[in-house]
């Protein structure tokens, strides 16, 4: 019988039980997949079965670098050594960035977007299963290569790679070509792995020096500070220099906390946040109190609908727990339609993610999923409770000895609810704001970031660089193509090379070789991307500069951190650069401009000084070219046909500098995104149960609203009576919102050096927004109920 009443009940109001199916249907889909997202970034590394064990070694030094803390270590020959001497590190491996971008195979180029020359202990300390080879022998031999599975198909296709040979060319960092002979196929690297290397080869000859990621090995139980507080004694046993001398400090990293908590100067891949993390957490927390709560709050409302039933059940002696019962099957009703709803809308947010994050959520986790749901679906059985809850708390309390209806007839509001409810919507709007405001500052500061017509060839191969010059007349023949340069560093790069100088009249500290950030680049580079000079002239149209004639232009810091204030005093003066490297000579010169500090990388670091000079064919490992706006298929065609004419052996591949600022900025993009999404689904839930709630008030005082209007009362008094109540409790969660989201939103900006004000009409059109829809939502029930005809109301009275 009570099925059979669940079910009439059902029927009977439909729209009201479809914004409880609905409301908890979209927050149960936000909250499992924004649950696994989380999931996926806190168990970046874990995989390696000695996760727990293995540590990243960097260093950082006050006379060296700026203190910049490196991801890598520039001393790769040290690492054997710290093993030696320690005991307590079991093994180590270090990872060398194979440079130059391509390989060689059959006298054809492949572009390679990460790989690693490394030790023959790669597999002893990283976990990565072999499709062909044996882990214990596979790079024990020098020149020995291990490819990953995509990077063989996309060479060999179905063909069996092992015996092939592979070859690094000579260029800019290699001066003969080295063949590496493939020992075996490992599968891809994980997407929750920091690192995911095409493929991993041994050195041919000698011994690993220079710049690599050092990882260790530790013993089981080893206590990482015994090698970091002790490295100041290592050097000093290996030195002429005693242990207070020794200014170096030790770091070792956990491999499982380099995702979220690593934020250093050449990281391997660009890493997440533990802000991100909390902010999806808070988000998901919203989003399952704010559908309970309207759950909630439409079976305290909807309560008196029942009274009837349950009256009756009483006067012919059902059990004192039929309303229990009733609640109970009426909750697994609607929580069964929110789940099936839930799979429903999994599909499509599933593809979604995968497309546009390249990252597969619902793999291998149908347990996580599976307790999701349970969990979900206990708390809404229990928010489907409430009836029964509150009945029985104000019994409790109740000091009148009359007896009651079971449910009362009235329709219970709780404010309390939609104060919460829009308490937390208001501050999710704050913060989206606040985030997509700071993103588009960020897009906008950045180098070229906003112009869609800008592209980049990144990292080409020093036999391209030594062609730049005829790369650049070719393309500026044609009327599609606006301008060439090229540079060093890319855009969205870290320009972290520094060179000693000299400067007219500036004196440096005795026993000190300060220096400055470089940029080399063509003389075309601050023009292409508009610099805005504060002082002095840009380059002269041509990259060769006789020696005393050179060409000197910086920007403001480092005209700061030369001592100067007034760019029209610095510029002028006699500079040079000198190079660390002796066979290669920067000419002497002048400082020709000064110009204002621009963002070559992440608006989260201060601008460092920099030096800019041009170079002929020489360290200009990134081609830019702008093409005139709306002729993007003409440039494109027009780039490739020179591209194909010069360098047909190489690949054609270039990238949006747009894009590639979008990669720096791709978790503040990520936040902004999601946050926007699960704001419209909380503001959406909180909508629908306004909107219930609106119902029920209308028809508990339809009495009310016919005796007014019999007595004169217009449609605008009406609705004023049904929307102020609304209004006021809007209001209270708006003051309630405001203070907190200014606090959460000021600690989240302080991730960044450069970032926007706090304003307060952010907070006001939150706010705003969050009246308007609620007035919205409300207004057309209250219109209805206001424009009714008193006789009707009044009928049955």
């Amino acid at each position: 019988m009570i099925i059979r009443f669940v079910i009439r009940n059902l029927k009977k109001h439909p729209f009201l039980n479809l914004i409880k199916v609905l409301g908890l249907a979209l927050a149960l889909t936000g909250i499992v997949f924004i649950s696994l997202f989380l999931k996926n970034e806190l168990s970046y590394d874990s995989y390696h079965q000695n996760s727990e064990r293995i540590y990243r070694f960097t260093i950082t030094t006050p006379e060296s670098f700026g203190n910049g803390h490196f991801a890598r270590f520039y001393n790769a020959q040290q690492i054997p050594q710290l093993a030696d001497y320690f005991s307590d590190i079991d093994e180590f491996v270090r990872l060398a960035p194979v440079r130059g971008g391509v390989v060689l195979h059959d006298e054809k180029y492949y572009d390679v977007n990460e790989a690693f020359e490394c030790d023959s202990t790669f597999f002893s300390v990283f976990d990565a299963p072999l499709l062909i080879g044996n882990s214990k022998t596979v790079l024990e031999a020098p020149a020995s290569m291990v490819v990953s599975e995509t990077f063989a198909k996309k060479v060999f296709g179905s063909e069996n790679p092992v015996g092939q040979v592979i070859s690094i060319p000579p260029g800019q960092f290699y001066a003969d070509k080295t063949d590496y002979t493939i020992k075996g196929v490992m599968k891809d690297f994980p997407q929750n792995s920091h690192f995911h290397p095409d493929f991993i080869a041994t050195l041919a000859q000698g011994e690993m020096q220079g710049w690599a990621f050092s990882y260790f090995l530790l013993a089981p139980n080893a206590d990482p500070q015994n090698i970091t507080s002790r490295y100041v004694e290592f050097i000093a046993a290996n030195s002429n220099m005693t242990a207070d001398q020794v200014k170096t400090q030790a770091h070792l990293q956990n491999i499982t906390d380099i995702h979220l908590h690593s934020d250093k100067l050449r990281e391997i891949e660009p890493n997440g946040n533990m802000t991100n993390i909390y902010v999806l957490a808070i988000a998901a927390l919203i989003l399952l109190l704010i559908s309970m709560s309207n759950y909630a709050g439409l079976n305290l409302g909807m309560a008196g609908f029942s009274t009837k039933f349950m009256t009756m059940n009483q006067i012919l002696g059902a059990s004192k727990h039929a309303g229990l019962l009733y609640f109970i099957a009426e909750s697994l009703f609607i929580v069964t339609a929110s789940i099936l709803l839930f799979v429903l809308f999994s599909i499509p947010v599933h593809s979604l993610i995968q497309s546009h994050f390249r990252v597969d959520l619902l793999s291998e986790n149908l347990l996580p999923v599976i307790l999701i749901v349970i969990l979900f679906s206990l708390l809404g059985i229990l928010s489907g409770l409430q009836p029964v809850l509150k009945q029985n708390f104000d019994r409790l309390f109740s000091s009148l000895r009359n007896s009651k209806p079971l449910f009362s007839k009235s329709v219970s509001v709780n404010k309390g609810i939609i104060v919460f409810q829009y308490t937390f919507a208001i501050a999710l709007i704050v913060a989206v704001l606040i985030i997509s405001r700071q993103t588009n500052f960020a897009m906008k500061s950045s180098m070229g970031g906003q112009e869609d017509n800008i592209v980049c060839f990144e990292s080409v191969h020093a036999s391209v660089q030594q062609k730049f010059d005829v790369f650049k007349a070719e393309l500026l023949k044609y009327n599609s193509i606006e301008s060439v340069s090229a540079m060093m560093e890319p855009p969205g790069g870290e320009a972290n090379d520094m060179f000693a100088f000299d400067l007219e009249g500036y004196e440096q500290e005795e026993n000190s070789m300060e220096k400055l950030g470089v940029f080399p680049c063509d003389y075309s580079f601050a023009s292409l991307f508009d610099l805005t000079f504060l002082s002095g002239t840009n380059f002269s149209a041509d990259n060769a500069d006789a020696e005393g004639s050179g060409e000197y232009i910086i920007n403001e810091a480092a005209m700061h951190q030369l001592g100067y204030a007034d760019p029209d005093l610095i510029v002028g003066k006699e500079f040079q650069l000198i190079s660390p490297v002796p066979a290669i000579t920067i000419p002497k010169g002048k400082i020709t401009g000064v110009v204002k500090d621009f963002h070559l990388s992440s608006i989260k670091k201060k601008v460092r000084p920099l030096v800019f000079f041009k170079r002929e064919n020489l360290w200009l490992l990134n081609f830019v070219v702008s093409y005139k706006p709306g002729m993007k298929e003409e440039a494109v065609r027009d780039m490739q046909t020179v591209w194909t004419k010069l360098f047909p052996a190489y690949p054609f591949n270039y990238e949006y500098v747009g894009t590639m600022y979008k990669a720096v900025y791709k978790t503040e993009i990520l936040q902004a995104r999601l946050l926007s999404v699960f704001t419209l689904l909380s503001i959406f839930i909180c909508s629908m149960g306004l909107l219930g709630l609106s119902l029920l008030i209308s028809q508990q005082r339809t009495k009310e609203i016919g005796i007014r209007k019999v007595n004169g009362a217009n449609v605008l008094e009406i609705l004023g009576m049904l929307n102020r109540d609304f209004v006021k409790w809007i209001v209270l969660a708006f003051v309630i919102a405001t203070p907190a989201a200014w606090y959460a939103m000021n600690k989240w900006l302080e991730n960044f050096a450069y970032k926007t004000n706090l304003s307060w009409w952010i907070f006001a059109l939150a706010g705003l927004l969050a009246l308007g829809i609620a007035l919205l939502t409300v207004s057309f029930q209250s219109w209805r109920a206001a424009t009714r005809n008193p006789v009707e109301s009044l009928r049955y009275e």
